[in-house]
């Protein structure tokens, strides 16, 4: 499952990083800036050019971030076009969230002096003074960073909210070794319920028996199931499961399992008995050197 990615513009000044900065405080996202970012992608070409191949470096890399932990990045972000390619290459449901205030506001709390340089001609290429800031067209939501009551830093935290709930979960704990159509059986029970699906895989020892280190079952479910709301976790090779009272969640059985699923073996299947693992495990299978495909 992916993260929220939320992706701040604005004129400097506007507040981005100190919202940013609160929003990563209260929903533990990682946050992406430009002093977190410094040492990965340095860059001293502000043309149009220079801004653009930095901002898309930038997004891949949140991109990738984003499958581990949710992301918030802080961005001037100035053309239109470029936010737009931003949003293709970031993952879907991806936000981007105009940071607005006027450019009187900015100037007034500019204690860098940057504003005063750009007007005197010391800085060029300085975005609202000597280069556009184009009209957010594509942002998804504004967060009005004036200063006004009822706009504070807590109120527009509060706004981005929705963006990082996550429905609870369903854990399916176990070995998954390895995943197979009575596995499949089990999860999709829980999708048809529309329930988000937490698959456990205990961190057993690699044997004989059991010939698939943890990492790469895991690689196996996000491959199968990569585009649904199932995420893969290892975990301890636990040996009993203990609960206090009221603790919020049961614990159940599933029930009414078809004969043919409950046959399903994986003992069967490392064996060497294919025809209980789907299309998509074989395929993954086949390119991670498991099996031959024959």
């Amino acid at each position: 499952m992916v993260n929220t990615v939320v992706w701040m513009i604005g004129l400097s000044g506007a507040g981005k990083t100190t919202i940013a900065e609160a929003a990563v405080r209260r929903y533990g996202a990682e946050l992406l800036d430009g002093d977190t970012i410094r040492d990965f992608f340095s860059n001293n070409d502000f043309s149009r050019e220079g801004r653009e191949k930095h901002l898309l470096g930038i997004a891949r890399m949140a991109s990738l971030i984003s499958k581990h932990t949710p992301v918030i990045c802080s961005f001037i972000t100035p053309y239109e076009d470029v936010r737009e390619k931003i949003l293709e290459i970031l993952p879907e449901g991806s936000v981007m969230a105009h940071v607005s205030t006027s450019l009187e506001v900015c100037e007034e709390r500019d204690v860098k002096g940057l504003y005063a340089k750009a007007r005197t001609g010391e800085i060029s290429n300085f975005t609202g003074i000597s280069d556009p800031f184009d009209e957010p067209k594509c942002a998804h939501m504004t967060l009005n960073s004036s200063g006004e009551p009822g706009h504070t830093v807590e109120d527009m935290v509060d706004q981005l909210a929705h963006l990082f709930e996550k429905p609870k979960a369903v854990l399916l704990p176990g070995r998954w070794q390895p995943l197979h159509v009575g596995h499949e059986w089990l999860i999709q029970q829980e999708l048809d319920q529309g329930k988000r699906v937490v698959v456990g895989i205990r961190d057993t020892p690699v044997t004989e028996s059991d010939p698939y280190p943890a990492e790469v079952r895991k690689r196996m479910i996000e491959y199968r199931y990569h585009d649904e709301d199932v995420d893969a976790w290892i975990m301890p090779d636990i040996e009993a499961i203990s609960y206090g009272r009221k603790v919020g969640y049961e614990l159940r059985e599933a029930q009414d399992i078809p004969p043919e699923v409950f046959e399903v073996s994986a003992t069967g299947v490392r064996g060497g008995n294919r025809a209980n693992v789907s299309e998509r495990v074989m395929e993954f299978m086949i390119s991670e050197g498991i099996w031959d495909g024959q």
